[in-house]
């Protein structure tokens, strides 16, 4: 039975759309679901995969905050550089002579 419901959770898992699957909360549910099959009579042995599904967890939503950073930090810089050149009139800042 344990084998079946590990196929079972796997074939649900690969019809997933990948962008589905890069969700953070969704792979922690998937890892979640998996420690419980695989160390479904060893509550010690579950607890730490679990920990390890939580651990992943935090890193991926790290990642993701990241690459929203620097996605927001991208925009903010386009942006103050259209200011720029609608403030001054200039296509091109003026470059700093020494």
């Amino acid at each position: 039975m344990k084998t079946r419901l590990l196929a079972t959770s796997l074939l649900l898992a690969a019809t997933i759309s990948p962008q589905a699957n890069a969700d953070c909360a969704m792979d922690q549910t998937f890892c979640d679901a998996k420690c419980s099959i695989e160390h479904f009579s060893d509550k010690a042995a579950r607890l730490g995969c679990e920990s390890r599904c939580a651990a992943e967890r935090a890193a991926c939503s790290t990642k993701a905050g990241a690459e929203k950073a620097v996605e927001i930090g991208k925009k903010a810089l386009r942006d103050t550089g259209a200011f720029i050149e609608g403030f001054t009139g200039e296509k091109d800042p003026p470059e700093n002579s020494h």
